[in-house]
């Protein structure tokens, strides 16, 4: 039996938050994108998220702040620049969900409601009721359908495919029958989540077991 073969620009392994807004951007820049995901999207563990996003919006509160914070509350170990990068766009990633959609809760002269987090110094954490992720998840993903991404559903994606020593794809299997299939493309995206569930006690969806990490790193 033959195994069938399909061509993309750009190729996003993973369906959650981070995945799905990278192939809507990928696909609005005008590539051709397709996402293999081994759950449906929406069941995704970005869904799970209650909390909030953090994000230096108000004017007692800055940037540099929501640095430090963040910093602090790592023990000092996280990546400065990587924490400074995410700290910067904070702002703006918030306004861009919401112009596609995304109902944050309010206050009641109509900005967008924060709330205190876990160690951070001001109440910064933009949130849509209790479940902040799942909004989130439904309306980027929603944006990245009707953009024209190519969700696979229900697909595993199993290794790399590399020629003459460059990434060119990925081979993956539908878990309902097996079925193989090579997905070449110029650029794969890994967006798999964590591995919480290697530990006995977590709290973490049963998909958060790392075989993407895994893939990457053997």
């Amino acid at each position: 039996m033959s195994i069938p073969i399909y061509t993309y620009d750009a190729i996003v392994v993973g369906a959650g938050l981070a995945g799905c807004a990278a192939a809507r951007e990928l696909q609005n820049a005008g590539k051709k994108v397709a996402v293999i995901t081994k759950l449906h999207p929406l069941r995704s563990h970005s869904g799970a998220a209650q909390g909030g996003v953090n994000a230096a919006f108000s004017d007692e509160d800055s940037v540099e702040l929501h640095e430090f914070d963040t910093v602090k509350g790592s023990d000092y170990l996280a990546d400065q620049d990587a924490v400074e990068f995410m700290c910067e766009k904070a702002p703006q990633t918030i306004r861009w969900a919401e112009r596609m959609g995304a109902a944050f809760s309010r206050t009641p002269d109509g900005k967008i409601a924060q709330r205190p987090f876990g160690g951070q110094s001001s109440p910064r954490a933009c949130y849509a009721k209790d479940r902040t992720g799942l909004t989130l998840l439904q309306t980027i993903y929603e944006q990245a359908h009707r953009s024209g991404v190519k969700f696979w559903d229900e697909w595993y994606a199993a290794d790399i495919i590399y020629k003459d020593g460059k990434v060119s794809g990925v081979i993956a299997f539908n878990i309902r029958d097996m079925q193989m299939a090579i997905f070449n493309a110029k650029s794969v995206m890994f967006a798999t989540g964590g591995y919480a569930r290697s530990y006995k006690i977590n709290s973490n969806a049963h998909a958060n077991t790392g075989d993407g990490l895994s893939i990457v790193a053997r």
